[in-house]
């Protein structure tokens, strides 16, 4: 029983906290893969007096420049020109600027989309830019936001476990003070002395590690338990299973063991 209690006073906080981290990364792999789909889509139309020097730009606000799509005159005319006399037509095509669209390899920010605008504005030939800030994605804003917050989360999980974990490992040393005492008079090491407090965190922290890399498994397959279904389309993302997996084991043991180690090396300086 007492076994029992002591496993589960380092699995609870552990659990919690990975629970959390697995969250975290399977939201954050659904905004990284959102974010990839819809920079495909998005692009910034720029209007210059004279034809544009492509070349001239290859990155805005430190995001890269994947492409630079001339809008064809012609084409422009050719959709408006049922609208206009053949005189105003022949107008248009000698006063009409150059049109130009273009397309970054990364889904910028809103803070970014202004930088992009004044960078831009900045060249003399452009006359105007549109970076459709009012039609900036929501959902994409959403899903930042969420991440955002799943992370906070699990960080303030994370503390509440470290804490948990070394009050645990107090308690354990001050109910073993006279057994680790007796060893150390006979030259036992303090890593020694606290074997059996390492083995319920190496144990716990398997536990811990199978429960929710099981728990990950499942949800990374029906992302319809944490999303609603009307993202169905934006959490069908591939996930690489087995790296966020050993994210997740390096966690697990790290945080219990490093937490043991840092309580093992105070009790050492005190007692020395």
């Amino acid at each position: 029983m007492k076994f029992l209690k002591n496993i589960f006073a380092f699995l609870i906080p552990l659990t919690a906290m990975l629970l959390a981290f697995s969250i975290y990364l399977l939201i954050d792999n659904v905004v990284d893969n959102y974010k990839t789909k819809i920079s495909k889509d998005y692009s910034i139309v720029i209007v210059t007096n004279t034809p544009l020097i492509k070349d001239n730009i290859d990155e805005l606000a430190g995001i890269k420049v994947e492409r630079i799509q001339t809008l064809q005159k012609k084409k422009i005319i050719n959709d408006i020109k049922s609208n206009l006399s053949n005189t105003s037509i022949k107008l248009l095509k000698r006063k009409l600027p150059n049109f130009y669209q273009i397309y970054l390899e990364v889904f910028p920010t809103t803070s970014e989309l202004e930088k992009i605008k004044d960078t831009l504005l900045q060249n003399k030939n452009i006359r105007k830019v549109e970076v459709f800030s009012k039609n900036h994605n929501q959902t994409y804003l959403l899903l930042v936001l969420l991440n955002s917050v799943s992370f906070i989360l699990f960080t303030i999980i994370t503390i509440f476990a470290i804490i948990i974990i070394a009050k645990q490992v107090k308690l354990w040393f001050h109910e073993h003070s006279t057994k680790i005492a007796i060893l150390r008079l006979h030259g036992a090491s303090i890593l020694y002395s606290a074997s059996s407090v390492l083995n319920y965190a190496i144990m716990s922290s398997l536990i811990s590690f199978i429960t929710v890399g099981a728990f990950l498994y499942y949800v990374s397959n029906n992302m319809m338990v944490i999303f609603p279904v009307e993202l169905q389309s934006i959490i069908d993302v591939e996930i690489d299973f087995n790296y966020e997996l050993f994210k997740i084991f390096i966690l697990s043991f790290s945080i219990s063991i490093f937490t043991i180690i840092g309580v093992l090396l105070k009790y050492k300086i005190n007692n020395d």
